[in-house]
């Protein structure tokens, strides 16, 4: 994916895994059809580790995956995809107050917040939580 920076798949993994396996769980929730969509495209066989195989359905399978709300699992509060990707993150890219949580992964030294807000721009196109 290429932004004004280069952005390696090596960084949007780091982004899903600590965004997915903790930096986001206090407010998405993936649905039985969000985990049904991943999985079709990338079997447990294939790939047993939910948050890399989120992102090999959506980057390398354009899955489109709804992201809920955890305080109400039916509400979808986003979705992520490869058709929403580039622009979101160009978006984060732009944004001077939040700029820094995309350069902090790019830099190897993201964190869960910073995934987090990353996360949430590629599921809404803005942060919302937290």
């Amino acid at each position: 994916m290429k932004l004004e920076i280069e952005l390696n798949r090596e960084v949007l993994e780091d982004i899903f895994v600590t965004a997915i396996e903790g930096g986001s769980n206090y407010w998405y929730f993936l649905s039985k059809d969000a985990i049904k969509r991943i999985r079709q495209a990338v079997p447990r066989e294939v790939d047993a580790v939910l948050s890399t195989a989120t992102l090999k359905a959506v980057y390398d399978h354009g899955v489109a995956v709804p992201i809920n709300d955890v305080e109400n699992e039916e509400d979808i509060v986003g979705w992520i995809s490869m058709e929403t990707m580039q622009e979101r993150l160009q978006d984060l890219y732009n944004n001077k107050d939040l700029r820094w949580a995309l350069e902090a992964h790019i830099e190897r030294d993201g964190d869960a917040d910073s995934a987090d807000v990353v996360f949430q721009y590629l599921a809404m196109g803005e942060v919302v939580y937290g």
